[in-house]
């Protein structure tokens, strides 16, 4: 007999999620087609990596989350504190038998259906899933590109992961297209901002940089961690700066990538130290 799409291969279970509240067989959800998620982009997100047991960096999720839904004039839902959200998370994971990870687990925030482009409500709608992820690792990625079409600029929401992806879309085609392994975004003025789904960091002599959220970028997780660790110098800096650094990573919940020739082996210690903690 077929397997149901909607059925997880290594388990063979239905898998579950959560809709406000509610628990719900994937196969069972839909939206209706005046759903503002899909009108207009009108909500965010949060990628949250559940691995050895542990919900990593869940207060800065959190805390992210908060800022972008009050960025969007979104209200809180009832219930909707850290430690529920939380234990939630977990009690899901443990539903679709995910064990101790690795899980990737995603939080999506958006209006309710009303108006037009001026919505008739600030009440939220929220979708919880999960899926299998991989462990947080050290890679290369040598063939480096520059995506220039769209330019990236500093608002009240570019910090923080919006349902209005499309210049991320559009450098993931060109990446594509182009058979990059990753490709760099820029601000109006040219200045350096971000990988596709990553913060950029270089190292030059013992100095962390990486460029400031006047680029546009966004406030990554990983990010956080690095300027709560270390001391970091933020800045606008044009892309040639790279050319002289003596190594160049990007970096997110999943993971660290090392560009342009910089070797995974040559990493200074400062990344090292950070990798291993994780």
């Amino acid at each position: 007999m077929a397997r149901p799409p909607f059925w997880d291969k290594r388990w063979k279970i239905a898998m579950n999620l959560v809709y406000n509240s509610d628990i719900l067989p994937e196969a069972e959800f839909s939206l209706p087609p005046t759903d503002r998620a899909f009108q207009y982009g009108d909500g965010l997100f949060e990628t949250i990596r559940f691995d050895a047991g542990t919900l990593w960096f869940w207060p800065d999720h959190y805390d992210r989350l908060m800022q972008g839904m009050a960025a969007l004039y979104l209200d809180i839902p009832d219930l909707f504190t850290p430690a529920y959200l939380h234990d939630l998370i977990l009690d899901l994971i443990r539903q679709n038998q995910f064990g101790d990870g690795p899980v990737r687990i995603k939080l999506q925030v958006w209006r309710q259906p009303g108006g037009f482009y001026t919505p008739a409500t600030h009440a939220a709608n929220w979708l919880l899933t999960t899926k299998t992820g991989q462990p947080f690792a050290l890679t290369d990625k040598p063939r480096l590109g520059v995506f220039r079409d769209i330019r990236l600029s500093p608002s009240r929401l570019s910090p923080f992961k919006t349902l209005n992806a499309l210049p991320y879309v559009l450098a993931g085609i060109y990446r594509q297209q182009h058979n990059f392994d990753e490709v760099l975004l820029l601000d109006t003025n040219g200045h350096l901002a971000e990988c596709v789904a990553s913060n950029l960091f270089w190292i030059k002599g013992h100095q962390l940089f990486t460029p400031s959220l006047d680029s546009g970028c966004i406030n990554g997780i990983i990010r956080r961690q690095l300027l709560r660790t270390y001391a970091v110098q933020e800045g606008l800096f044009l892309p040639d700066v790279l050319e002289t650094a003596d190594a160049v990573f990007c970096a997110n919940v999943s993971g660290m990538q090392t560009l342009l020739g910089t070797s995974p082996e040559h990493l200074t210690d400062i990344v090292r130290e950070f990798v291993r903690s994780q």
